[in-house]
């Protein structure tokens, strides 16, 4: 998990006093399962361990957040969205524990709207008939939201505006960054001086939000 996607926002959160758990979720899905469905699992699990164990740690268990790219920004949208949809039996008493989140950082999710479920989006995610995909649930436990596309994305950007844009219509707060010219896994090809470069700085600049300090 050092790829250029995960470690420098670790690293980053690190710096600034946050504690960091990393999930390896399964992959690939068993067959007959669609593709989501272990990683919720593991994403559910994950959140109840980490949240059984906060207090033991001096952490607050009512402070959890997530973050993933790509397929990840999709999982992580599952966590921010269907908390209360359970993903698996339960197996012991940790299962009893909430899997909500506080927060959540979705950079460039993809198989988010149905015309892109399985690849990228066919209509770039514009035609009114591409709509966030159903296991996003949107439950009441839906948390704010943090967004970062690039236009040039074929996995559109879409994805991330039309999630926002649901959630903006439930009164959930949010931010929204899309960038110019960029395309999938934007930061191997980040560019000084421009979003590219500097998108950490824009998860510290919502994490600060009042929201988040009260």
């Amino acid at each position: 998990m050092s790829s250029f996607e995960v470690a420098p926002a670790r690293r980053f959160l690190n710096e600034k006093g946050m504690a960091v758990v990393t999930m390896k979720y399964r992959t690939p899905r068993p067959k007959g399962l669609a593709k989501h469905v272990t990683a919720w699992q593991d994403l559910q699990r994950c959140i109840r361990l980490v949240r059984s164990e906060a207090a033991s740690k001096g952490l607050d268990p009512d402070r959890i957040g997530i973050m993933g790219s790509s397929a990840g920004g999709h999982l992580t949208l599952l966590g921010v969205t269907s908390s209360q949809t359970p993903a698996y039996e339960p197996v012991d008493d940790i299962d009893k524990v909430p899997c909500n989140v506080q927060w959540g950082v979705a950079i460039y999710p993809a198989y988010s709207l149905t015309d892109g479920v399985d690849r990228e989006n066919a209509t770039g995610g514009n035609d009114d008939s591409a709509v966030p995909v159903p296991e996003f649930a949107f439950d009441s436990a839906t948390c704010p939201t943090l967004f970062i596309h690039g236009d040039s994305d074929g996995w559109a950007a879409m994805n991330s505006v039309k999630a926002w844009e649901k959630m903006r219509a439930m009164g959930v707060a949010g931010d929204l960054h899309t960038l110019c010219r960029r395309g999938h896994c934007f930061q191997a090809k980040a560019a000084p001086g421009t979003g590219s470069y500097t998108w950490l700085g824009r998860i510290w600049e919502f994490m600060n939000h009042k929201r988040f300090n009260k």
